[in-house]
Order: structure tokens, then sequence, then C-alpha cells
């Protein structure tokens, strides 16, 4: 199965070209400078009041990169920090940040096989093998951060019937609806498809990424008891492509969290965040959240592991270049066709003599 790998080109492309001089817009007085590392308390308390007020998460993640944390990010303490807003490449950099405090060991462990992890490995191949023809509508909305400060304005509104045929994807717009106009409009952005959601999710478990997985709690997620994993794919096995504007692209390592149906074992949501871009993209940072159902397609009894939403934050601090996409996938429905494809092995009916005068 092929799949479009590019998930964050266009996207990035448009984070670009968004960006928009602070000189036209006043700025919010900024938070006091922090002179030692951050406390559990000090950024839960910086996400409630500061963040999207007079700072974004790449502002708080790059000052906990300079003078860390007093503590040890625990599953608990992570999941605290996520309930207050924060997004996957502030989660890791937390993460990192609070290495340091890990057990020193000179010993090399052999990583065993997680029997939950192996179960959705095997559901996973599954579903990217047997995802059948569907069409659903594609809504995305798109929100840019003018000055820095965090607050998102919602810049425009775009849908589009989305056709998955025989591995193949097509769109078709259906409306756009601006209130901000993008300074390029023919630039859809954020129009990402269900079939790179499945690449996601198949690049992610694949033996060959060697992702290293970690227990992380468990939770629940909407009606569903949920475990919680942290994962890694080096940047040497990773399959993540990521172009910003102009410039060549390049393959990225990346990081986050997967939530797991402690029941059936099908993977409820994803977090994503690029990790160690190469040195002139220092202060880039590109989020993915991805949340799945079982939805029945109408038209069939079948029901099928879907994306429903997706966000994807593209932040790049130096350009002053902020954005951010909300990603609804609705009316799914059975893809039908009155075109048969005829093969050559296929028999022709035998062609009629004409009757005789």
């Amino acid at each position: 199965m092929k799949l479009v790998r590019n998930f964050f080109s266009a996207i990035i492309i448009l984070t670009l070209l968004v960006s928009v001089s602070l000189a036209q817009y006043p700025r919010q007085t900024s938070p006091p400078e922090t002179t030692g590392p951050f406390t559990v308390q000090m950024i839960n308390t910086m996400l409630r009041r500061n963040v999207g007020r007079d700072m974004t998460e790449s502002d708080l993640a790059a000052r906990i990169q300079r003078l860390g944390v007093d503590f040890v990010p625990t599953p608990e303490i992570v999941g605290r920090f996520r309930f207050n807003g924060a997004h996957p490449h502030l989660l890791n950099v937390i993460r990192r940040a609070g290495e340091k405090f890990a057990p020193a060991s000179d010993t090399i462990v052999a990583i065993k096989a997680d029997p939950v992890i192996e179960e959705v490995r095997k559901n996973v191949k599954d579903y990217v093998d047997g995802m059948p023809d569907f069409i659903c509508t594609q809504e995305v909305e798109r929100f840019i951060d003018t000055d820095g400060s965090g607050a998102w304005q919602r810049m425009d509104a775009l849908r589009y019937e989305l056709t998955y045929n025989r591995k193949k994807e097509t769109y078709k717009p259906v409306a756009a609806n601006s209130l901000l106009s993008p300074p390029r409009p023919n630039i859809a952005g954020g129009a990402t498809s269900a079939g790179e959601f499945a690449s996601t999710l198949d690049d992610l478990f694949d033996p060959k990424s060697e992702t290293y997985f970690t227990p992380a709690g468990k939770e629940k997620l909407g009606t569903h008891q949920a475990l919680i994993y942290d994962y890694h794919v080096a940047q040497p096995k990773s399959k993540l492509d990521v172009k910003i504007g102009d410039d060549p692209p390049f393959i990225a390592a990346y990081s986050g969290s997967v939530w797991i149906d402690a029941d059936t074992k099908q993977v409820l949501r994803i977090e994503q965040a690029i990790e160690d871009p190469p040195a002139q993209y220092r202060t880039f940072s590109g989020d993915k959240i991805i949340d799945y159902e079982m939805v029945k397609l109408r038209g069939t009894d079948v029901e099928v592991l879907l994306p429903v939403k997706a966000e994807v934050m593209m932040l790049n601090r130096t350009q002053r270049a902020y954005s951010r996409n909300v990603i609804y996938f609705k009316f799914y429905r059975k893809f039908e066709s009155d075109i048969k494809f005829i093969t050559g092995d296929e028999e022709k009916p035998p062609e009629k003599k004409p009757e005789k005068p």
C-alpha cells in the first residue's frame, strides 16, 4: 500500500507564508524570566496563566531547554501538563530535561517484546492491508498567531470531499469560508488525508522503524480504558519527511505518546512531535495529534478504525510564524461506482453474429 508520507509539507509552507511582523501588533507584557530550573508548579501555572495570553508553548519550551527542570517527569505529572494544554513538543522537551534524574547504569538491558505492542502491531497491519474504499467529508479549520502571544485567530475554514478508492485518494473542494485572507489563497494547507493517518500508524508500529515503546500509565479516554505508551523513533529509522518552505526536505526523528484500547488493542490516539531538526531549524517545532474511532461506514454493516479528528501545529519562533490546523473527518460512507473494470483474464461475452437478410 503506497501512502503519502509528507504529512507536514503543505502545512509548513503555509506556516511560513502567514508570518507577520510583530511591529504591526501590540505585544502584551511577557511573564517574568525564571533564573533557576522549572518546578512542576511553575510549569502548570504558566500553562494556565501565560500560554495563550502573552507567550507560546514554543517560548516556554525554549526556556525549559535553557534552564532545565527540578523533577522527574512521571506519567502522572506529564498527564497533568497535558490536561493544562501542553502539546507533544513541549511534553517532549520536559521529558528530555528530566532525563538527568534517571538512574545511571552501565549495564545494557535487552528490550523484551511487549505483548500489548505486539498485538497492536498485528492489528495495525491488518488495518492498513484491509482499509476499505470510502468517501468522507474533510473539514479544516485554520488558525494563526500573528504576534507570538499564543492566542489563535481563526483564519478560514475549508471543506473537501475525500474519496479513497483502490488505495488512491482524490479531493474535491466543497466550500471555503475565509475570515482572514491568507497571503496565497491557492495553498490549501492542512488538507491532510485519512490515508496519511494510516501511514502514521503503519510507520510507528512497523518493526523496521525499531520504535522504542515504554509504558506510561493508564487513563480513561472517552468511554475507553486506555493504556498509554511513550515512544521514540530515531532519525536513521524514521520515514517522517519534513519540508520547510523552498528548502530541501529532511527526515526527522520523532517521539510522543500513543493511547491503546485496553480491551481491543486498537489505537485510540497518537501524539507526535518532530525531534532534533537540522541546525538551521532549531527554532522550528511541529506537533500532530490524531484521534481514531471505530466508524461504521454508511451503506454497510462494517466498522473500521478511522481518524475522526486531528490537530497540527507548526511553530517557528525565529520567523514569528505560528499556525494551527484542526481537521475533522465526518460522514464516512461506502464508495460505490457503476464503472466495471475488465482485466485481460476475464472472458469477454461472445459477439452476436448479424442476422442474414
